[in-house]
């Protein structure tokens, strides 16, 4: 797969262009912003890792720049994920947060890549996920990789979550508010967090 490695520390991009190159990848870098839209309107790339505050352009503009070309993203932070952030309209497939090990970038272009090529949705509690565009079906609303994981794994009860959880729990209600979707994911005592439509 050809991937757009972006990010200021040329260090990290040494670094990781020899570990994805490793891995099987062709790996393209660049060190700002307007490199990395330069280079996306002369090359044709499978997949962008990006950090989020590149020089000289804003990363939602970035991210546009992708979306309009279908490309997969994983955002590269130096601060947890936020309700808020995962929110925002514009969205990275992914967020992974530093610090982090290899395998963790690796497993992660992995688990995007796999969702991008799906061939079928995900039903719960008459909620439809378009999993291979990131979304909710017939909607804008788009979704991370860890949102549709943990959207999949309510199909049981989870019994227990950590603050990370808490804080995809918290945007995935949002989401389901705004779509209208009448399915809430709810905590009850002893059987933990489930999906829940509240109209039937």
């Amino acid at each position: 797969m050809k991937i757009l490695l972006a990010d200021s520390d040329r260090d990290f991009l040494q670094s990781y262009q020899k570990l994805l190159t490793m891995d099987g990848h062709e790996v393209t870098t660049a060190f700002d912003g307007a490199q990395a839209v330069s280079l996306l309107g002369t090359e044709a790339f499978g997949f962008a890792v990006l950090e989020e505050h590149l020089p000289r352009i804003e990363n939602e503009q970035l991210l546009q720049f992708l979306e309009k070309d279908r490309i997969p993203s994983i955002v590269l932070t130096d601060s947890s994920v936020t309700v808020k952030r995962l929110l925002n309209p514009v969205l990275p497939h992914a967020y992974l947060a530093f610090p982090f090990l290899p395998d963790d970038l690796t497993g992660m272009i992995e688990a995007v890549a796999e969702k991008t090529h799906a061939t079928e949705s995900l039903f719960r509690c008459s909620v439809e996920v378009d999993v291979a565009r990131f979304c909710f079906s017939g909607t804008p609303t788009r979704l991370t990789n860890d949102e549709i994981d943990l959207f999949d794994a309510l199909q049981e009860p989870l019994k227990a979550a950590g603050k990370r959880t808490r804080i995809l729990i918290q945007a995935l209600n949002e989401k389901l508010r705004r779509i209208g979707s009448g399915t809430r994911v709810l905590y009850e005592i002893e059987k933990g967090y489930r999906l829940v439509n509240e109209n039937a």
